[in-house]
């Protein structure tokens, strides 16, 4: 509680009424469905009518809003240039690179990052360990979604239309651990969204461990699975908590990277 209050007294040092104001306007059109005029904005952000009306006259000015003939504004293509500027900067596959290098060190396993792609998951991005030994995951793999660390990882955040999708669908049982039972992968789904983790316990290779964690996008939709693959035999109690935390620790990176503000 005293953290909370010391970090509300910060910001309200650092406070700039009309910055502020303008930031309130941009987020509320932002989740706007339709133009907004001063009246509303006014009525829905408690700021006065004069601060709006120069906040938006200045913004029409440089292309960040667009008015319509009742003079109700929405957000305009300046917006786009910026948000076009910044889509590299937030690219998946090259943002969550040094995630995933850091991840292997720390673990020593192979690591790798996985899409979905129609009815399966796609590998983007693997990082190897410096060892004599190591196992090998080719970019540009597909792999399907329930007997998969981080085809769970999306599984988990899945609307229940698309989910159905993929659990009538083929559920191979590719070795002797796999699931393939949609109401037990349920189950298990609802285990990855509390703890934040899920695995593939020899149930896609025989011989093959895999811990991953979802990876949230700005919308806070599950956009891909990160995490280690190695052999089932090293990994022992101990070593799976700290691969675990490491995990999580990975992907909660590449979620802030890539916009993520987590709740």
């Amino acid at each position: 509680m005293a953290e909370k209050a010391a970090n509300q007294e910060k910001k309200d040092k650092y406070s700039v009424p009309a910055v502020d104001g303008l930031l309130d306007i941009v987020e509320f059109l932002s989740q706007a469905d339709h133009p907004c005029g001063v009246t509303e904005l006014s009525r829905e952000l408690q700021l006065t009518n004069n601060l709006i009306f120069r906040i938006m006259k200045k913004m029409e000015a440089r292309g960040y809003v667009v008015a319509d003939s009742s003079s109700a504004y929405e957000l305009g293509p300046a917006f786009f240039s910026l948000g076009m500027k910044l889509h590299a900067r937030f690219d998946l596959r090259r943002q969550s690179r040094a995630f995933l290098q850091e991840l292997c060190r720390r673990t020593g396993e192979t690591c790798q990052i996985q899409i979905p792609d129609g009815d399966r998951m796609l590998v983007i991005d693997v990082v190897t360990p410096q060892k004599d030994y190591y196992l090998t995951v080719v970019p540009g793999s597909r792999t399907y979604y329930h007997a998969n660390a981080y085809g769970k990882c999306v599984m988990a955040y899945m609307d229940d239309e698309r989910l159905e999708e993929i659990l009538s669908g083929d559920l191979p049982r590719l070795t002797e651990r796999a699931q393939t039972d949609p109401v037990k992968l349920r189950e298990e789904l609802v285990c990855v969204r509390e703890t934040g983790l899920a695995y593939d316990r020899e149930e896609y290779i025989n011989g093959i461990y895999c811990v991953g964690a979802p990876v949230f996008n700005v919308r806070g939709e599950a956009v891909a699975g990160v995490g280690m693959t190695g052999l089932a035999n090293r990994i022992n109690r101990q070593g799976l908590k700290e691969i675990e935390k490491e995990v999580k620790v990975c992907a909660e990176g590449i979620s802030r990277a890539i916009g993520y503000l987590s709740p």
